[in-house]
């Protein structure tokens, strides 16, 4: 066991404290130093899923049966479309979960005032994190696909998962959990502070649409401040001391 999963174990039975405004400074200032490399990697990934979603579809469906079909599938959809939707829908949450990972990993460089550049955001590929990323990843991706088949109670649901297991990526590259056991760390951690945090991701939401409207530079360069957010907040609960387990556990570790 590493410094950072004893630490873990001691903030699961103690509990931890945060301060609103601190996390939330903290968290700007990181992104202002992100903000730049971090949107162009969201700008690529857009634009690579934009054009494989399209080529695959026009090939299978047709642009405009896509739409159609997306917005009427439900509990009455043919089994068969419904399989296909929640594992497609897996699949590529779980594809892109190393990204965002790297764009965590490149907050906490830049924190540290370590070097990053746009190739720090997909480090992951090429990491040991990658499969218990995948994993974790596919597995929230099934339940929440799953869950967004039911109306309007299956938003909430979704919300929910997603709030509750935001931070099972630090944890599986920060303190090195399997993909099911950061699940579940994620949730009892969030759990002991839920309505401090929830407020803290609410006002990061609202920071994101006030910077789309009013510096009308678009949400690709917007959106950063999420992983800022994660990451920050992650540190918070789980501080890291030294300069030398900066280096042992922010790196991504080789196959």
């Amino acid at each position: 066991m590493n410094s950072t999963q004893k630490k873990l174990d001691h903030v699961l039975r103690e509990g931890y404290d945060l301060d609103f405004s601190t996390v939330f400074e903290k968290a700007f200032e990181n992104y202002k130093k992100i903000a730049l490399q971090a949107g162009l990697v969201l700008l690529i990934v857009s634009v690579i899923l934009v054009v494989l979603i399209m080529a695959v579809v026009s090939g299978l469906l047709g642009v405009s049966n896509l739409s159609e079909t997306l917005l009427q599938i439900n509990l009455d959809t043919p089994f068969p479309v419904i399989l296909i939707y929640i594992m497609a829908i897996a699949l590529i949450g779980a594809f892109l979960s190393p990204v965002a990972a790297g764009l965590i990993q490149m907050a906490h460089l830049a924190k540290n005032g370590k070097d990053f550049s746009v190739s720090t955001a997909f480090s992951y590929y090429k990491s040991a994190y990658f499969k218990e990323l995948f994993i974790a990843a596919f597995l929230l991706g099934l339940i929440g696909a799953f869950v967004s088949l039911f109306p309007y109670i299956g938003s909430v649901i979704s919300y929910a998962i997603s709030f509750f297991t935001f931070l099972t990526v630090p944890l599986i590259i920060f303190a090195d959990l399997k993909a099911v056991d950061a699940i579940q760390k994620s949730i009892m951690l969030v759990s002991k502070q839920p309505f401090v945090l929830v407020g803290l991701l609410i006002v990061m939401a609202l920071a994101i649409m006030v910077g789309l409207v009013a510096l009308c530079i678009g949400i690709i360069f917007t959106l950063p401040f999420m992983y800022s957010m994660y990451y920050t907040i992650y540190t918070q609960i789980i501080p890291v001391d030294s300069e030398d387990e900066i280096e042992q556990i922010g790196t991504p570790t080789e196959d």
